[in-house]
Parts: C-alpha cells; structure tokens; sequence
C-alpha cells in the first residue's frame, strides 16, 4: 500500500510513480479516486505509471518514427517539468480476466478514452524493439528478452486519457 510517509530511501518504483500521479491535475482527471481503488484492489493490476501515448507500429511506419523515439523523448525531458506532464495512465493487468474490471474503474474515472494493448499486440511492440536491445547490451537485456519470448511480462495494459 503506497504511504506518502516512506522516505524516498525506501519507497518502491510504484510509490514513486504514485507520488507523480497525485501530483497530477488536467481536464476531468482526479488522480485520488484512482489510487483509492487502484490500492482497494491491488489483485487487478501488477503496476500503474504515468506516460505518453504510444502507437501501434503500424503508426511508427507511417510517419517513419520509431517506438523508440517516444523514449528517447522521455530522456531528454528528463531535466524538464514536461516530463512529469504525461496524460496518459497505463495499467498493467494482473492477468486477462482483469481488464474488464479494470475498464469498468476507467468509466468510474470518467476516463474519456481507453485502449487495450492484449498479449499479442505487446509481444509485436515489443519484439520490435532491437534498437533499445542494440543501446542497452543484449547481456543486460537477456532477461527481458527471456520473458518477452515467453510473453511471461505481457500481462495485457490499459492505456486511459481524460481529453
């Protein structure tokens, strides 16, 4: 359970990417109701953070921009208050039988739009991803490559934006 009380010594990646989310105000979005039944109901979902839109390939191919550009864009924001303007909430699902509940909270939210990103459209994104592979060493990324084969890490997301 997030307690804004933690020491940042101590607080996990999720607390951190909860302490963001509060901080955020925009359109209809109100990040405390999210938290509240994101936490009431920790068996839906694995992980929650704040980001960008990010395309299906298809969209990348059109315009000649590459999935990696959305995270390289996040780098060079990253001495920027821009980058902690992301309006996008991702969910990742604890398994496939818990979008539905998960899409259900989003209308709660009055989340204006969601997408679904399901096993098989992860396991495309991601295994496309040679570029970041390439930057990072295969060695450090063989782990995540391990899974991504195995589609173990893709637990399907929720992408949800308030316009």
């Amino acid at each position: 359970m997030y307690n804004p009380d933690r020491s940042l010594q101590d607080a996990t990646t999720q607390d951190l990417w909860t302490a963001l989310l509060l901080k955020r105000r925009f359109n209809s979005f109100e990040p405390e109701p999210i938290v509240r039944d994101l936490y009431a109901q920790p068996q839906l979902w694995k992980k929650f953070w704040l980001g960008w839109l990010v395309f299906d390939l298809e969209f990348y191919q059109k315009t000649n921009e590459a999935p990696i550009t959305r995270l390289l864009e996040m780098l060079v924001y990253a001495q920027d208050d821009r980058l902690f303007k992301n309006d996008v909430l991702y969910i990742q699902s604890a398994e496939d039988d818990c979008v539905p509940a998960l899409l259900d909270l989003a209308k709660q939210w009055q989340a204006d739009d969601c997408e679904i990103y399901d096993r098989t459209r992860l396991a495309k994104l991601l295994g496309h991803l040679t570029t970041l592979i390439e930057v990072l060493g295969e060695e450090k990324m063989s782990q995540q490559i391990d899974q991504w084969k195995e589609r173990s890490i893709c637990a399907p997301i929720i992408a949800m934006w308030w316009d």
